[in-house]
């Protein structure tokens, strides 16, 4: 869907933009508001809208990596000494949707750490790709990655939990907005204008 330029603007989303184009906005009040329905609508602690799933998942990775650290966040993604900066991801699920997802990854100043084979991964290799630098763990839904053979999402977390590792689940292309939650995930990165047939 990338390639076709994600979706259609639904009329009401193109209302609504209308209708807001000719105002100002304090982008930090408009990102509360959202979070607010984000949350709602996802079951979630918060919500937050960025540019596509892409730099969503690269902002998640960097967060995991930073936390609330200021000078952290400034560094990224060239300083990363001192940081958790691995990603574990099951070689199945390295996939490109129009760019490699390992290039989210790395745009946040992190490296991949793909765990298994490209059809079969095991619980072992997961818990064996965890480390000291771990800071994340990314588990991609989507017709891309290899549909058998791979870890569920609830086995990936446990595994993750275990050693106090994050999972962040890539659902792009997803309408199920409360499901990966509540499954296990810590967070849950959307394409709004896939699903939603918003604006890109």
């Amino acid at each position: 869907m990338t390639a076709l330029g994600a979706s259609i603007i639904v009329p009401e989303a193109i209302a609504a933009m209308s209708e807001i184009a000719s105002q100002w906005v304090e982008m930090d009040d408009l990102q509360r508001a959202a979070s607010t329905v984000v949350a709602r609508l996802t079951g979630g602690e918060a919500g937050f809208i960025t540019a596509c799933c892409a730099s969503g998942i690269t902002m998640a990775i960097a967060g995991t990596m930073t936390g609330t650290n200021l000078l952290a966040i400034e560094r990224l993604p060239d300083d990363t000494e001192g940081l958790k900066s691995e990603v574990i991801v099951q070689l199945g699920h390295i996939v490109n949707y129009g760019a490699p997802i390992d290039q989210s990854i790395r745009l946040a100043g992190a490296s991949t750490v793909p765990a298994g084979t490209v059809s079969v991964t095991q619980d072992y290799h997961v818990r064996e790709a965890i480390r000291d630098r771990t800071a994340a763990g990314l588990y991609v839904v989507a017709h891309h990655t290899v549909q058998y053979g791979m870890l569920s999402l609830e086995e990936f977390c446990e595994i993750c939990h275990a050693r106090g590792v994050p999972v962040i689940v890539d659902a792009a292309s997803e309408y199920d907005l409360r499901g990966f939650l509540a499954r296990g995930a810590d967070i849950v990165v959307y394409s709004g204008h896939k699903f939603l047939s918003g604006p890109t």
